[in-house]
């Protein structure tokens, strides 16, 4: 048996990283880390380019943890340092309407998972900013990820999932040790 100590999770918006990232950690004993956190400044604000990449270096440097975010400029940093990665891949439209569940339910204040001072609202210029970055996610990022991750399929365990019942398969044969971990 592998042990796992590091775990990346990428995918689109909405497509259930945070959730996922919890369950995992709880299920390894892995303290949570969503780059969401690290990466915006109060009011959605970008974060300076080189001062991100310091903070995310260094969680990276950590000796366990499970992370979740896309950034994928700097995702090749976290599937070197990693035990397994996670790619969800879901379909747009789950997406679409997690986001939107999401925002009507934390509709004017943080999520779990958002940094301080980034609060959820239909109201914001940015948010059609998100929709649209949301929605040409699947043109743009996938054969990236998958190009990068089929680098280094021989060296980590790497899992792409495409939908919510492989998330729940995936779950059960992690939880119950019947997987090839």
């Amino acid at each position: 048996m592998i042990s796992i100590k590091k775990i990346v999770i990428i995918g689109n918006a909405g497509s259930g990283k945070s959730f996922l990232a919890q369950k995992l950690g709880k299920i390894f004993n892995l303290p949570v880390f969503h780059l969401d956190q690290y990466f915006w400044q109060p009011n959605w604000v970008y974060p300076d380019e080189h001062e991100y990449k310091k903070v995310h270096d260094a969680l990276c440097l950590r000796d366990a943890w499970v992370m979740d975010g896309m950034q994928l400029r700097l995702l090749e940093t976290r599937i070197k340092a990693a035990d397994m990665v996670i790619f969800l891949d879901m379909p747009l439209s789950l997406c679409l309407w997690r986001i939107f569940k999401r925002t009507w339910r934390y509709h004017g204040v943080e999520t779990p998972s958002s940094a301080p001072g980034c609060t959820e609202s239909f109201f914001r210029r940015e948010f059609i900013r998100f929709i649209q970055w949301v929605c040409g996610f699947k043109a743009k990022y996938p054969p990236r990820i998958m190009e990068l991750l089929g680098n280094y399929a021989d060296k980590k365990q790497i899992y792409v999932l495409k939908s919510s019942c492989e998330v729940d398969e995936f779950l059960k044969m992690i939880g119950d040790g019947r997987g090839a971990i």
